[in-house]
């Protein structure tokens, strides 16, 4: 029995030993790690002058890359999820699923589950002088952007405006929110679904609330009475001070005397086109500069579950 007591004593011994060295190994992997990290870290800075947080980790490819970078934004989920993107609370054990997302650049590879810094990573190596190439993001950002930019340097007359929105009328409505946004105003699209009754909620450079109804239609179409009698029973759930129809027509005879009589101001196609020209001027004379193109913080954050904005 004391021969057993003792072997067992001696296997402890050896296993304790054992989980010594490997604890002392991984120390050791985890230091020249740390150490490669640095060097790798320094090496990157003196090349493209930009400092990496220690969040990111650095690798290095044998050969040289293409000197253009390649930025991918990934971002975090739930494993069970609404439909909003939120976590589904009825699922037990629901983590956070991370992606890494990737900027490779020369002969380095960058990596961080964080993509805003990953974002601000691409932003410095660009304010440097060095080519990343646009995110998935960002190349929608610049489509959307562009053809905001194109519909404002096509309105200078109503047929334009109508061909512009004829295939996606729905994004008139955005249309005219930029038309008031440059002539001072604020202005806010409603969701295009149960949007109230209305499409802009607006407010005046004197703080003075409005909503609005947008139509875009054939110039030969007139706007009638029941869209503005839509309009004033939705006021009646918003309390507005103003309201008013917007068109790339006009309006009915029964329509503008009703209007005149509850108070809704009625821009016509001809008066929309005069608001473009003050709101837009010559902007088809300037360029769209390329910061136009980058994402905002919001913008990256519509991309990151509501219930985990906290954590970014």
């Amino acid at each position: 029995m004391l021969e057993w007591f003792s072997n067992l004593d001696s296997v402890w011994k050896y296993c304790i030993a054992g989980v010594g060295i490997i604890a002392m190994l991984a120390l050791a992997i985890w230091v020249v790690d740390a150490i490669r990290q640095m060097v790798f870290r320094s090496k990157f800075h003196e090349q493209y002058g930009v400092n990496l947080p220690h969040s990111v980790r650095i690798k290095r490819y044998r050969h040289e890359d293409d000197p253009i970078g390649t930025l991918v934004l990934r971002f975090p989920y739930w494993s069970a999820a609404k439909r909003d993107g939120t976590r589904d609370q009825r699922t037990k054990n629901t983590t956070i699923c991370y992606q890494k997302s990737l900027i490779d650049i020369g002969p380095w590879g960058l990596s961080d589950k964080n993509p805003l810094v990953m974002y601000r990573i691409a932003l410095d190596l660009r304010a440097q002088g060095h080519a990343v190439g646009y995110c998935q993001e960002e190349k929608i950002k610049r489509q959307s952007v562009m053809e905001q930019v194109n519909a404002q340097r096509s309105a200078t007359s109503v047929a334009n405006i109508v061909a512009q929105f004829r295939s996606q009328p729905t994004d008139f409505e955005p249309f005219c929110a930029d038309v008031f946004r440059n002539l001072g105003w604020s202005a806010e699209v409603t969701p295009p679904v149960r949007d109230g009754g209305f499409d802009l909620k607006l407010y005046d450079p004197h703080g003075v609330s409005f909503i609005a109804e947008c139509k875009c239609y054939e110039p030969t179409h007139r706007v009638g009475r029941p869209i503005i009698q839509k309009l004033q029973g939705a006021n009646t759930t918003v309390g507005a001070r103003g309201m008013m129809v917007i068109t790339t027509s006009g309006f009915s005879r029964d329509a503008v005397t009703y209007a005149n009589q509850v108070g809704v101001r009625l821009i016509d196609g001809d008066m929309l086109v005069r608001l473009c020209a003050q709101a837009f001027g010559e902007s088809d004379a300037q360029p769209v500069p390329a910061s136009t193109f980058a994402l905002t913080r919001n913008d990256i954050m519509q991309h990151i579950p509501a219930d985990m904005w906290n954590m970014f």
